[in-house]
């Protein structure tokens, strides 16, 4: 069962970020939907060293509709138990109806600092500084950005007092800030923001289940507001290789 005190943590967090949500949603004038599907296999491949490889798809029900389906390969190297080093290259193709097909490569790397705290919460900050090359696949013509991003999570656990057990819920909680290379130089303002808040399984060791909703509000360039918000369901499936 759920402790007092673990339940008024979650109803804080978890409020704080629908708080956000909302305050961000003022001035809204384009609404879209959406549905994202991962599968994140990984690979432990020494005591230090991860490899997991995300295969997903997006679908956003906006006009034009929009469909993606990435490839998402991932480094990381864990020097300490609080810090790991992140790095890959995505590669992300987008179908956008008559706006055009498009192929993105995504070399990245970053940072993730993690902390345990009471009863088994983990939060963590994970800052990334990505390279993207976005290829016009009809136009033939080829775009770059470079992006910062920085994601802070936190990991509760609802059924156990640690999130390693087996049968274990968990709820999870986020906010990510996006700022893309026009933004970072011209106005150093933010061009999306992200929350998600939702629950997972982990069944085993080797499989967990996540179920997220997704907030996602976006700035079309430097010189307008927050003017575009999807609402979004996430289901992610992770299989853990031993």
């Amino acid at each position: 069962m759920l402790t007092v005190r673990r339940q008024h943590l979650l109803i804080a967090i978890t409020a704080s970020l629908l708080i956000c949500g909302a305050a961000s949603g003022q001035n809204i004038t384009t609404r879209n939907g959406g549905f994202w599907l991962d599968y994140d296999p990984t690979w432990p491949l020494s005591a230090r060293w991860t490899l997991d490889v995300v295969a997903a798809t997006r679908v956003f029900d906006s006009k034009p509709f929009l469909w993606e389906a990435r490839l998402q390969p991932t480094l990381t190297f864990s020097p300490r138990k609080w810090v790991d080093l992140t790095g890959g290259v995505w590669f992300v193709y987008l179908s956008a109806g008559d706006a055009g097909n498009f192929l993105e490569t995504r070399p990245y790397a970053g940072v993730r600092f993690k902390l345990d705290i009471w009863r088994g919460v983990r939060l963590s900050n994970h800052f990334r500084v990505e390279d993207r090359i976005i290829r016009d696949l009809e136009a033939g013509e080829t775009e770059r950005r470079r992006r910062l991003r920085d994601k802070i999570q936190a990991l509760i656990p609802i059924n156990h007092r640690n999130l390693s057990g087996d049968d274990t819920w968990y709820a999870l909680v986020n906010a990510e800030l996006f700022w893309e290379s026009n933004l970072i130089f011209e106005e150093g303002g933010a061009r999306q923001k992200r929350y998600q808040a939702g629950v997972g399984w982990r069944k085993n060791s080797t499989w967990s289940f996540e179920f997220l909703y997704l907030l996602q509000r976006i700035r079309p360039n430097a010189s307008t507001s927050f003017s575009v918000t999807n609402h979004i369901i996430n289901v992610r499936i992770i299989q853990n290789f031993k």
